[in-house]
């Protein structure tokens, strides 16, 4: 670090006041706004609670809309304080929108919501290295705006670190002095607000480069990032994509492919390389022949194909169910054609922007709009209702209570898991307020009233199953404090375990719950080991059972759900870890 640079930020501060005045007037704005937001805990009314959450949502993105139109009209060489009102009335106005539109109890208006939140910041953050540039006709000046600036944060926020840890440690010196044996965690809290809110962006504003400096630059790599991409990283995703072309072999030969690890493996190839070609910029620059720039060009045709078996694992996955990450992983194979077409053509000069322009486009439609991944989860989801419900001989919609009622109860009787995870949906967006659900189903009171409907289906089939009174019995245990997940001593091996257990697999006798767990080992499918496990109703009705412990293995619980409501009605599904000893 130059620590001459550093006894200049004072000045440079001041100068940052009068280069980016209005994003420095947002950075001490943002602490201001955080402090209120972290004392308003108790929060009287609906209407407080919103102002609270604009108070949350609004000035970091503002500080950056400044931050942003203040660099373009540096570019355009045009101080017009117009621009900036209207960005800045944009954003006011688009924030006061976001904040009035959802209704908090609705997943679905929720999620589009925070969709839009997720979009605009990616946005305006791609749009700080981006926008100065667009109308430039090669990557050159982006390329040192892009580091110049990556620089100045990391100098900021390591000197806004250092200034946090001398102030917290100045107050706890303070408290210890005077006899404060208990001192309370607010001031600490206030000076990581300041330091982070306000002086930490007014330090990166005032290491900022100019446009000026960086369209008069020439890109340029140290000797040290060079050699380090040149012997480390380039041999090192050389070696890694060649193992995985033989793992890949491996895998089909033995029919016995691992789709979500090949979806993540190539999902890192890609990043890996995207930021190898944004790193090593300059040698894309050199005249002559070089071994850097064939390589460039290389590693794009090498992922390609890993990149459509990326595509046929994702539609393998989306055969056995499809949820919000398998719409997200698709938006991102999308986006890796359209990053490898970008850099396989010549003829497009300033890749990195066409790059930014599709990623936000992608975003936009993944997180907002019609085609946002819970609208199509929605839509899958009601087909698969659809479906049922005209197997089951219904073709007038919405169904009574009556026939709501006998649906559900139907589901619940039903041991297959296609049935437990359609009643499972329905139950969730009742309980959300989601209005999807109502096409098919209509009740006496209202959507939420499904829950009750269900109930009164647990009554109905505990009746129907025996003559004699029986008592139902229910357990719902959580532990998110993930204390259950701590792995106890002498195990050999862990598994992830989020199971739905058939009826074949678990049994009430009596007061004691016994189920079977079975492992298939990894290497020969043909070898497996199945547990044992039983456990009392007693036991179970405890809030705080963390863990259900055999001879050979244990179950870390993170959560347990078991319910009998009938001599031949039970559910029993539990998420956790399995510890073989």
């Amino acid at each position: 670090m130059d620590f001459a640079k550093i006894k200049k930020y004072p000045n440079q501060i001041s100068t940052a006041f009068k280069r980016f005045p209005l994003a420095s007037l947002f950075a001490v704005f943002s602490t201001i706004a955080f402090l209120i937001v972290c004392e308003s805990f108790n929060i009287p009314s609906e209407q407080s609670a919103r102002f609270i959450l604009w108070l949350a949502i609004y000035p970091i993105a503002a500080m950056f809309i400044a931050l942003d139109t203040s660099l373009v009209q540096e570019a355009l060489k045009n101080r017009n304080p117009k621009i900036q009102a209207i960005t800045g009335i944009a954003w006011f106005v688009i924030s006061w929108l976001i904040v009035l539109y959802p209704n908090t109890l609705n997943d679905y208006e929720m999620s589009q919501t925070i969709g839009a939140l997720v979009f605009i910041y990616t946005t305006i953050f791609l749009g700080l290295f981006v926008a100065p540039f667009f109308k430039q006709k090669n990557e050159n000046a982006f390329w040192v705006h892009m580091t110049k600036t990556v620089k100045s944060l990391v100098v900021a926020t390591i000197v806004a670190g250092l200034l946090l840890l001398a102030m917290e440690l100045l107050f706890l010196g303070f408290f210890g002095l005077f006899g404060f044996t208990d001192p309370s965690e607010r001031p600490f809290l206030y000076i990581f607000i300041f330091c982070t809110s306000t002086v930490l962006p007014l330090l990166f504003f005032s290491t900022l480069p100019t446009i000026d400096e960086c369209l008069e630059t020439t890109p340029t790599s140290s000797k040290f990032v060079t050699s380090i991409c040149q012997f480390l990283f380039i041999p090192v995703l050389a070696v890694s994509i060649a193992l995985f072309y033989c793992y890949i072999l491996k895998f089909f030969i033995i029919q016995d492919i691992p789709y979500e690890v090949i979806i993540w493996l190539v999902v890192t190839f890609m990043i890996f390389m995207l930021a190898l070609n944004i790193v090593m910029y300059p040698s894309r620059l050199n005249p002559n022949p070089t071994s850097e720039k064939k390589v460039l060009k290389i590693f794009p045709i090498a992922i390609f194909p890993l990149v459509l078996l990326m595509t046929l694992s994702i539609f393998q996955l989306m055969s056995d169910e499809i949820d919000e990450l398998i719409i997200y992983l698709i938006a991102t194979n999308i986006f890796f054609y359209i990053a490898i077409a970008i850099l396989l053509i010549k003829k497009i000069e300033c890749k990195s922007k066409y790059m930014a322009i599709a990623f936000c486009a992608i975003l936009l439609i993944v997180c907002v709009g019609p085609l946002s991944a819970q609208n199509i989860i929605d839509y899958v989801w009601q087909n698969k209702i659809k479906n049922e419900l005209t197997e089951q001989g219904y073709t007038e919609f919405p169904l009574n209570e009556a026939s709501t009622e006998k649906f559900i109860q139907m589901l619940r009787n039903n041991n297959d898991p296609n049935s437990r995870k359609i009643l499972s949906y329905m139950l969730s967006t009742s309980n959300s307020e989601n209005a999807s659900v109502s096409k098919y189903f209509s009740t006496e009171r209202s959507l939420e009233d499904i829950d009750r409907l269900v109930r009164d289906a647990m009554k109905k089939s505990a009746s129907e199953d025996t003559t004699e009174i029986f008592d139902s019995f229910e357990a719902d245990i959580s532990n998110v404090n993930q204390n259950a997940l701590k792995i106890p001593q002498g195990v050999k091996q862990a598994f992830f375990i989020n199971l739905d257990f058939d009826n074949d697999d678990f049994q009430y006798r009596g007061d004691t719950l016994s189920f079977l767990i079975t492992i298939t080992d990894d290497q020969d499918t043909s070898k497996h080991s199945t547990y044992d496990f039983r456990i009392t109703k007693q036991e179970l009705e405890i809030d705080s059972l963390n863990t259900i412990e055999t001879d050979s293995a244990i179950i870390g619980i993170r959560e347990l759900h078991t319910e009998q409501w009938s001599k031949t009605g039970q559910s029993l599904r539990i998420d956790g870890l399995l510890f073989i000893k």
